[in-house]
């Protein structure tokens, strides 16, 4: 391939978002090759998965070749190997590796080890895998699903609208809804009620056997089937490869996205880190991995054009959540995601949240025709302290 080689690991929403903007730049027409690597042809729609388990939804997989930018290589392979040294990429099949002149690490995060748990939401595979247990579980049986996040209270909701035979119970460690207000933690509270979901708050699992949950109190939950939707893991690619990490595994960049001592590679996604002084509110979404991905783009643009590189602000508007088919939570935050008190719920919620979901792609796609993707700015920085003139 010609020109400055870009190569982006992972084909998420933040690596495809990337590829796109980088691709359809046309002041770097002539100057850049993008390339993707990503596991599978396909792009996952995460944010479904919760659909795809319970048969809303028949798939959350998207084929690339209709979201990237023609000019967009996809390479199919799993990257096992960073070389920054030599800049070039490894693959676990081992074939002959991968150069790049500037490398954008977007590989993600899948949710946590399962603890002896049944199922997960971690991919299509998954999903599918979930779907099949639930439809083979006879009236009556228990299905625990561990894990009070966004994720957790998808799959719980969908669970029990979707299978009303079945009793659902929704444990987590913290209190369900916490980060929302006074309003929306109440409509939440009483959608998941009226579905009949069982909610264990403060509630830590340590250990699951596909039938019962053990948890830190020494308490046994019986069950049939669990759901572990508890927090998420990271590659150890960057780790692996001698890269900075959190010991979490995420990739360390600073405040334009660059991994610090490594000018050439960047970072973007849930894969990574941002520095405390511009990424201290943000949190796994692809609300944060999308801005992430369009930021990290202009600055290799920037890189190439010799301008200086921005910093990077990101701020939120708003927190959706699927309650079933037929209700949502839509609930307005301030840029550093503390709530406001506005919350939209039922059905508008449920219409809200869907909008929200379809425009992802929606995005997605015109930036590969030469969209502007543009996201909220961040939080203002805190004023810095006035120190008194020494005499």
């Amino acid at each position: 391939m010609a020109g400055h080689r870009v190569v982006i690991i992972g084909a998420g929403y933040a690596g495809v978002l990337a590829a796109n903007r980088l691709a359809a730049n046309r002041a770097l027409a002539a100057l850049v090759a993008v390339q993707i690597i990503n596991p599978r042809p396909d792009f996952v729609e995460r944010i479904r998965l919760h659909q795809v388990a319970t048969g809303t939804r028949e798939s959350a997989a998207v084929p690339l070749a209709s979201l990237l930018h023609p000019k967009v290589a996809l390479v199919v392979g799993t990257a096992a190997l960073i070389d920054p040294v030599e800049q070039t990429i490894h693959f676990a099949d081992g074939r002959e590796p991968l150069s790049y002149d500037t490398l954008l690490y977007a590989a993600g995060s899948a949710s946590a080890p399962s603890a002896g748990a049944d199922y997960s939401l971690q991919d299509t595979e998954s999903a599918g895998r979930l779907r099949a247990g639930l439809e083979g579980l006879a009236t009556g049986a228990v299905v625990n699903v561990v894990g009070g996040g966004l994720t957790g209270i998808e799959a719980a909701s969908e669970i029990a609208e979707k299978h009303p035979r079945l009793i659902v119970r929704l444990v987590s460690r913290g209190t369900v809804g916490a980060d929302l207000s006074r309003g929306g933690q109440q409509a939440l509270r009483s959608r998941l009620a009226s579905l009949g979901v069982e909610i264990m708050d403060r509630t830590e699992v340590e250990h699951a056997d596909g039938r019962h949950l053990r948890t830190s109190s020494g308490a046994i939950l019986p069950g049939d089937c669990t759901v572990w939707t508890a927090g998420f893991s990271t590659p150890d690619l960057a780790r692996n490869s001698g890269l900075p990490t959190d010991p979490q595994g995420r990739l360390l960049v600073d405040e334009t996205l660059a991994v610090p001592g490594h000018p050439h590679i960047f970072g973007a996604g849930d894969g990574v880190l941002a520095a405390a002084s511009i990424g201290a509110h943000l949190r796994m979404a692809c609300a944060v991995a999308m801005p992430m991905g369009a930021h990290a783009a202009d600055n290799i643009a920037a890189n190439l054009q010799q301008r200086t590189p921005l910093e990077l602000s990101v701020g939120f508007i708003l927190r959706c959540i699927s309650l079933g088919r037929s209700a949502g939570l839509v609930q307005a935050v301030h840029a550093d995601d503390r709530p406001r008190p506005l919350a939209l719920r039922g059905r508008m919620g449920a219409m809200v949240k869907e909008q929200v979901c379809r425009m992802t792609l929606s995005w997605i796609r015109k930036e590969a025709r030469g969209g502007s993707y543009g996201w909220p700015k961040g939080p203002r920085p805190a004023a810095e302290p006035q120190l008194a003139e020494a005499r």
